[in-house]
């Protein structure tokens, strides 16, 4: 073989195994990304108090962690996909009260119209052990 046509597989085969890490992260489901920051679903809860949420975490298009200035964490559960939680570093929290509710939304602020999901649950977040 020639020494371009040894080379050219050898980029082509970095390629299809930085492709095959990619697909291997996106497959690992909501329980595992939990597992890394150290934290296992608990019980769903009625409300958080919107005011007391000082951090948020990507997890995936439908999940994302909240933390309170209490170190308190929470799983917020969305109803439909939000492609755009993966690039946005903003949130804003759409609520009929100073509380955040199952009933409520999530505004992804971007350049032109800003992205709405619906949250659809929330769970507290209990240390894995």
């Amino acid at each position: 073989m020639s020494t371009i046509i040894k080379s050219n597989l050898l980029i082509l085969m970095a390629f299809s195994l930085l492709a095959c890490g990619g697909v291997k992260e996106d497959a690992k489901g909501l329980d595992e990304r939990l597992a890394d920051y150290g934290f296992r679903p608990g019980e769903n809860i009625d409300q958080i108090q919107s005011y007391r949420i000082s951090d948020w975490t990507y997890l995936d298009n439908r999940h994302f962690m909240v933390s309170n200035c209490i170190s308190e964490h929470y799983l917020i559960s969305l109803k439909n996909r939000c492609d755009q939680l993966r690039s946005t570093e903003a949130l804003v929290f759409k609520t009929r009260t100073n509380t955040l509710t199952k009933f409520d939304e999530i505004i992804v602020p971007e350049t032109g119209v800003s992205k709405r999901c619906s949250i659809e649950s929330i769970s507290k977040l209990d240390r894995a052990e």
